[in-house]
């Protein structure tokens, strides 16, 4: 149902009055202009007609007079040349026919004689007096009637019947011509009105808007623009005045409001300061509690590696070092240089091991020398440690997918056989009813960093990749996994909690990324991304031959509290072709250089009781400036090392001995190149570690 006019909007309302007026005014004057113009086009063909038929009566009233009908009918065939001429004849007085001209595509099929012309409703000759002239307008025709007169005497007359087509077609383009202006008017007159009433309609537009949005929202800040000081502006501006009296009514009850509640406020604030204090004050307790776990834990794990790598490293120094001087009595195809070779070996790998509690304290594995993770994977699984694990696990099966060129890594051997062995251990045990475990290692080139469980940096890699399709790692447990003693397993059966602390240490150390990926039911897999590098392993003999290291009777002062260590070193030394003077204390050796001298001292960092390593050199240099010494230590002490080499010691010594690494250190500091020795001064300062 359309609505009512009333109810129409403004706008609507508006533009509906200014467009039927327009039309209405538009539509008049078109129909005047076109009756005018129809009025026109029918008084000049009346005209032209009507002069037509008088020059045909006025050539034909001789002809008419003499009876000579023939020449009548040539005035008449002039007319041919008037296209809308339908018929022309020239009638004597009576009415008779005298001559006629015929269209012969107006003509209609009615005969054109005397009879014609007098046969009522024929024409216009039955109706007109003849005397007179006229014209007769019939739907299709215009009929024109003019007296032929002699000495103003009628003497006959002339009739042309004229088709009203061309007219009507003239009458027809008018009519369209006067449609398209009036079109063309009543837009430009509908653009014109939109745009004048505007002014009126957007004013009371934005009124209403405005009302809405007071009426919705309660929003007494609105103020509409006025326009024009017209009824509209009036409007509006009073409008305006009541939102302000409103704002200022509600001011007043917003401030008597907030004093009421001022009070309830501020014990509100301090109830709420209260609180907040006293939940920072817990946070605050519970995180310093935290820390201080953390750090008791890392507190024991640091006294229980300093302590071990002390004494361990002591005890171990007689595997480690005494098979370098049986070996150098042993002839070459002595039947027990195997054996001692694997006395030093086992020795080797137990102080090695010793560092991986250093490894967790203050990070103590060297990377010195170029690995083949290929050839130490394959040698792992040929290993008695593996081979035993396979004797525990018997429903696991090993699976490789070693690539054939993977590059080399600069590491150490031990620590990251180590971190194999803790990773496919893990993934053993983490297969009660057996499973598969696949080790992988592939060269690997990240072009961008990769978030992961850590972010891998671009470079070149080789990525050591062990799977496993056990039960997984909760996601809320794998990042705490890396952490010393988090473990799920059975303490004293399945380890003590620090081997995936070590192979997270080892792979930091080894300047390497780790990764880890796992789904509880599904397995996990662990990627370590060691840096790559060119390299080519170094082929070494089972016992390097120290006859290029040889002394040549040079004086060394050893100084050490241990009574074990004192006799390895000098019995090397000696060994070596030097003569050694051995000393149990930092005050022995200062109040043997007092008097004496040496060439070289081989200083041990810490000794108890008494002085230490740097306190006693500090007291030698006072005697003897730049006295030569190179430093051994079993035990972590990073800035002291360093202090004693600010002073001028040389290389640094790791404990336990081999003949080949002190025979090194030694001749490196006595021929003045104090780098040789360097593989071991860079580890300490990088690494923190021995004694």
């Amino acid at each position: 149902m359309l609505p009512k006019f009333g109810d129409l909007p403004f706008r609507t309302k508006l533009t509906l009055i200014v467009t039927f007026t327009s039309l209405f005014i538009v539509g008049v004057l078109a129909a005047f202009f076109l009756t005018a113009k129809i009025t026109a086009f029918r008084r000049n063909m009346v005209q032209n007609i009507a002069t037509l038929a008088e020059v045909v009566g006025i050539n034909s009233t001789a002809s008419l007079t003499f009876e000579v009908p023939e020449t009548a009918t040539e005035i008449l065939a002039a007319l041919s040349a008037e296209p809308q001429i339908a018929v022309a004849a020239v009638l004597r007085r009576d009415g008779s026919l005298f001559a006629i001209y015929q269209n012969p595509v107006l003509s209609d099929s009615k005969p054109v004689n005397g009879a014609f012309f007098q046969t009522p409703g024929a024409g216009f000759a039955d109706t007109a007096d003849r005397r007179q002239a006229g014209h007769l307008f019939s739907a299709e025709y215009l009929e024109v009637i003019n007296p032929i007169r002699l000495k103003d005497e009628v003497i006959g007359y002339v009739i042309i019947r004229a088709d009203l087509s061309a007219l009507n077609t003239r009458i027809m383009h008018s009519v369209l011509v006067v449609l398209g202006l009036t079109t063309l008017l009543f837009m430009i007159v509908h653009l014109i009105s939109k745009r004048l009433h505007r002014s009126v309609v957007d004013p009371l537009a934005e009124l209403t808007q405005a009302m809405e949005a007071v009426s919705e929202h309660r929003d007494y800040s609105v103020q509409v623009s006025k326009r024009n000081n017209d009824e509209v502006g009036a409007l509006i501006s009073g409008f305006n005045d009541m939102l302000i009296q409103i704002r200022k009514r509600d001011a007043a009850l917003a401030e008597h409001r907030d004093r009421l509640e001022e009070a309830v406020a501020e014990r509100t604030r301090e109830l709420t300061q209260s609180n907040a204090r006293l939940k920072a004050e817990m946070e605050e307790r519970i995180k310093i509690q935290e820390q201080l776990a953390r750090a008791q834990k890392m507190e024991a794990i640091g006294t229980l590696a300093a302590g071990v790598a002390h004494d361990l490293n002591n005890i171990l120094s007689g595997i480690v070092s005494y098979p370098d001087l049986l070996l150098m009595n042993l002839p070459e195809d002595s039947p027990m240089r195997k054996s001692v070779l694997t006395i030093q070996g086992s020795g080797l790998k137990a102080a090695a091991i010793v560092q991986d509690l250093l490894t967790l304290a203050r990070r103590g594995v060297g990377h010195s020398e170029v690995v083949d993770l290929k050839n130490l994977i394959q040698t792992h699984l040929q290993s008695p440690v593996h081979q035993k694990l396979r004797r525990h696990h018997p429903g696991v099966r090993i699976e490789t997918r070693l690539e054939t060129d993977v590059m080399n890594i600069n590491g150490s051997p031990v620590h990251l056989d180590k971190t194999l062995m803790n990773l496919v251990g893990n993934a053993a045990e983490a297969m009660e009813d057996g499973g598969v475990i696949t080790i992988g290692l592939a060269n690997r080139y990240v072009d961008r960093p990769v978030p992961g469980y850590d972010t891998i940096q671009e470079g070149d890699y080789v990525v050591l990749t062990v799977t496993d399709t056990g039960i997984g790692i909760p996601q809320k447990d794998i990042q705490h996994i890396f952490e010393p003693f988090y473990t799920k397993k059975k303490m004293g059966r399945s380890g003590t909690g620090l081997g995936m602390a070590v192979v997270w240490g080892t792979v930091k150390d080894h300047q390497g990324y780790i990764d880890v990926e796992s789904r509880v039911g599904e397995g996990a897999t662990f990627q370590l991304y060691f840096p790559a590098t060119r390299r080519t392993v170094r082929e070494t003999s089972a016992v390097a031959s120290a006859k290029p290291l040889r002394g040549d009777g040079q004086t060394i002062l050893v100084v050490d509290d241990v009574a074990e260590q004192r006799d390895i070193a000098s019995r090397i030394l000696e060994a070596l072709g030097y003569r050694v003077h051995v000393v149990a204390t930092g005050e022995a050796a200062v109040e043997y250089m007092s008097s004496g001298k040496a060439d070289l001292i081989l200083l041990d960092m810490i000794m108890d009781p008494g002085i230490d390593g740097l306190e006693t050199y500090r007291r030698i240099l006072d005697l003897h400036p730049g006295q030569r010494a190179v430093i051994a230590s079993g035990f972590s002490e990073t800035a002291r090392v360093k202090a004693v080499q600010r002073l001028g010691a040389g290389a640094y010594l790791r404990k336990p001995y081999t003949l080949q690494k002190i025979a090194e250190a030694v001749k490196a500091v006595l021929s003045g190149n104090g780098e040789v020795g360097g593989t071991e001064r860079r580890s300490a300062e990088s690494n923190g570690c021995v004694k």
